[in-house]
């Protein structure tokens, strides 16, 4: 009878959610450089598989052609193209890995369940997010769809990390307190992500009104949204600074200095985009911040067994 190995599983879930963040980082760097539009079709780029390099392949009236598919300014520009395209590949690697990693879990059927349903259930949702992809360029990246598109990225992330964690033998054992209050922290830190993610559509709005320039006054523009986003950070803050206390003194040293590397880099970068005008490299540095401390805290959780 043909067998699998269970380590094999382990190898493919991890690389599937390194991919995941792969392609978080992808999309920040495709929206911070207005790359959405890069490739105006899908799943094909401007008509091809492999994206062209120069206007010289495409017709003479290519603007006129996507025009009429609904896409009101198509303009090629060869690094914003290439920019999506990299994006979708990386996409495209999720698919086969998150594929590898639903067959390697068949392997643990009979002994946990579970791992296979969450696998299962992963893989379904990476197909719709796919095809969630494709929405959001045929609505000319519409801001509600483009943070949709975030938020089921963030579901696979978890179900990932929690079927990577019922793989683990050894469960760190921790007050039943402690664990519930890291539970409170990512349940935090993900209303701050989504709070982000409005940051950001109303920072879209903005800028496109601005003609994408003054980017000293963007900011000033937000509102109440803004306000309530940086009060939020100060609540994210507090709840780190006791967690890191808290594992500081039961000697979890490891995931002491985890969240305090994680946390103090999500500071920096956020007040780097308050008081520097935005800058357009630290957009997605802040958004694969936040989504990385709230994986990292999900998974502490999962891992985590009650005294």
């Amino acid at each position: 009878m043909f067998k699998i190995n269970p380590d094999n599983f382990k190898k493919a879930s991890f690389w599937t959610i390194i991919l995941v963040y792969l392609v978080i980082v992808a999309g920040g760097v495709v929206r911070c450089t207005s790359s959405g539009m890069g490739c105006p079709d899908w799943p094909k780029c401007f008509g091809k598989w492999i994206p062209p390099t120069q206007i010289s392949e495409l017709p003479a009236n290519y603007v006129e052609i996507y025009s009429k598919g609904g896409h009101l300014s198509v303009e090629f520009n060869v690094i914003k193209t290439w920019t999506e395209y990299i994006n979708r590949l990386i996409g495209v690697a999720i698919g086969f890995a998150i594929f590898l990693t639903l067959i390697y879990s068949i392997s643990y059927l009979k002994s946990k369940k579970s791992i296979f349903w969450l696998s299962f259930i992963s893989f379904i949702l990476v197909g719709f997010q796919g095809w969630l992809g494709s929405k959001v360029v045929s609505s000319n990246l519409l801001p509600f769809m483009v943070s949709i598109h975030m938020i089921v990225a963030l579901i696979i992330v978890c179900l990932l990390l929690y079927s990577f964690s019922l793989t683990n033998i050894l469960k760190i054992k921790v007050d039943r307190n402690l664990k519930f209050i890291f539970l409170i922290t990512a349940f935090a830190t993900l209303i701050q992500i989504l709070l982000g993610t409005q940051v950001r559509q109303n920072i879209d709005v903005i800028a496109k009104s601005m003609n994408y320039e003054n980017r000293n006054l963007w900011i000033e523009n937000l509102g109440n949204i803004f306000v309530s986003h940086r009060l939020f950070a100060y609540i994210i803050v507090f709840l780190n600074v006791f967690l890191i206390y808290k594992c500081h003194k039961i000697g979890l040293n490891f995931i002491r200095n985890s969240l305090t590397v994680i946390i103090a880099l999500e500071i920096t970068s956020g007040l780097i985009l308050t008081y520097f005008n935005f800058p357009s490299l630290f957009q997605p540095v802040h958004l694969v911040l936040g989504t990385m401390s709230f994986g990292t805290l999900f998974y502490y959780y999962t891992t985590f067994e009650e005294n």
